[in-house]
């Protein structure tokens, strides 16, 4: 009797201990009706006592059995994963019962005084017992063990679990032979059919993992393949992009200037021709959602180069449609540009539109808009620009990027930089300076630039903010010239 309520603690113990290992290791909820699971349990433990009884070798194996059987009805989940997933379960069931075992030796010296033998050894058991069930719960506390396990991981962690529950159920059949050469036969038997078992399992994870990679290497294949594609498609598309981008950026300038001229050309001659390319072109800028506006404005200071005059008269009519106050000053023979300098007259008319339409939109935003224009030459008679205007300061990221990238002066407000970018690869074709000055000394302006053609590839920037002098000085290529506050006061 004393025998039997021994093994009734025991292997309900280990069966709780299963049970609660199991739904942990795959996070399981468990609910509270599993408590009746325990009157169960306790009935398998009855029968195992009676397999004991018979063939006590056989009992680690009928607690697999019993056990998975139960996780299997239970959870529903495939024979696999309840298999191999309940065998690591009562791997750790059974490896609990070593600190169980020291902790109830420990015990048993406070219960010696018990003269009942029996009794001190049921009082033994359900400590050990206790202590297994209490240790099963604390070891899931831990963080690192809360996250369960996969069967399907590819990583070894899952294996070696495997791997050592069946060793441990292993050696606990052998701990239950009472003599070992006795069941010697037995004995070879199991670690025969123990190698086997690891080996069908081994083999077959192998070949499933073998199968997974050579599908998922094709599907990375394939995908790394697509990316690629991808690429190149994107890389292509942005090209177009950008080449559509700056034909439309230039279109957008140059198709009212052509308007322009063919409108002016027509009223002077009267040609058919003029007439009928000014209707169509009229008829594109309607299509491209483009004013026509007219300046009526005399005496306009002109340079005699047509496609040169049309910005000039552009930034005139400007003026008339809001409130700008414009001006400009021809002071060079600009005819003598093209001959003299080998200047392209499209180059320059693309530096006038880009920097005259940069700079109205900047003005507007000022109280007192104004931009001023002056065709000069340089103290060496090189040709020279300046666009004048009043509104703000360029911002200190526009200045850190300045010619080396595509960046915009009027972010927020519709602008993409292909403005100002295409402006500096004019300045490198030619070799011309540019110069960004903050302190214009005259006209009441806030800044101005100016483009000489001079051939030193220069790029210059005056200001007196420090925090430009801080990006400026950064960059290569670059000269920064700090305006004294003593410069600004006699200004």
């Amino acid at each position: 009797m004393n025998e039997f309520i021994n093994s009734f603690i025991k292997y309900t113990a280990i069966f709780i201990c299963m049970l609660y290992a199991y739904t942990k290791l795959l996070r399981i909820k468990l609910k509270v009706w599993d408590l009746f699971d325990i009157l169960l349990f306790m009935a398998l433990s009855v029968a195992l006592h009676f397999v004991k009884v018979y063939v006590k070798i056989l009992v680690p194996v009928g607690l697999l059995v019993f056990g998975v059987a139960f996780l299997f009805v239970r959870f529903r989940k495939s024979f696999y994963e309840t298999v191999a997933v309940g065998t690591i379960a009562l791997g750790i069931s059974i490896v609990l019962m070593l600190p169980a075992f020291l902790i109830g030796f420990l015990a048993a010296l406070a219960v010696y005084q018990i003269e009942v033998e029996t009794v001190r050894a049921i009082i033994l058991q359900l400590i050990i017992g206790a202590v297994q069930i209490v240790g099963v719960f604390g070891l899931f506390k831990a963080k690192r063990l809360q996250s369960g396990i996969n069967p399907k991981n590819k990583n070894a962690t899952f294996d070696i679990l495997l791997y050592l529950s069946v060793i441990c159920i292993f050696t606990m059949m052998l701990l239950y032979a009472e003599e070992v050469k006795y069941y010697l036969v037995k004995v070879v038997l199991l670690v025969i059919g123990l190698c086997g078992l690891l080996l069908i399992v081994w083999w077959r994870r192998h070949i499933t993992y073998t199968y997974r990679e050579a599908g998922e290497q094709q599907n990375v294949k394939r995908l790394e393949d697509t990316v690629e594609e991808y690429k190149l498609n994107s890389a292509e598309n942005d090209l177009q992009v950008a080449v559509y981008a700056k034909l439309f950026h230039y279109l957008n300038k140059a198709v009212p200037d052509c308007a322009l001229l063919a409108e002016s050309a027509a009223a002077q001659t009267g040609c058919a021709d003029a007439c009928a390319a000014g209707d169509a072109l009229h008829r594109i800028l309607r299509e491209m959602n483009l004013a026509n506006e007219k300046c009526s404005l005399q005496n306009i200071p002109q340079t005699g180069v047509r496609v040169i005059d049309v910005p000039i008269i552009q930034l005139f009519a400007a003026a008339e449609r809001s409130k700008l106050r414009v001006s400009a000053n021809v002071s060079a023979d600009v005819e003598g540009w093209f001959t003299e300098f080998k200047l392209d007259k499209e180059d320059i008319h693309i530096l006038l539109s880009y920097l005259c339409d940069n700079a109205i939109i900047s003005a507007l935003g000022s109280q007192d808009a104004k931009v001023r224009v002056e065709l000069s030459e340089t103290a060496n008679k090189k040709p020279l620009l300046r666009i004048y205007d009043s509104g703000e300061q360029f911002d200190e990221e526009v200045l850190k990027r300045l010619g080396s990238e595509q960046v915009t002066t009027r972010a927020g407000s519709g602008g993409s930089g292909i403005g100002l970018f295409t402006v500096f690869e004019i300045l490198s074709k030619y070799g011309a300076s540019f110069t960004l000055d903050e302190d214009p000394q005259s006209f009441g302006f806030t800044k101005f630039i100016e483009i000489a053609f001079d051939g030193r590839r220069s790029v210059t920037v005056r200001t007196f903010r420090e925090s430009v002098v801080a990006v400026c000085a950064a960059r290569k290529g670059i000269t920064v010239e700090l305006i004294e506050e003593e410069t600004l006061r006699l200004a």
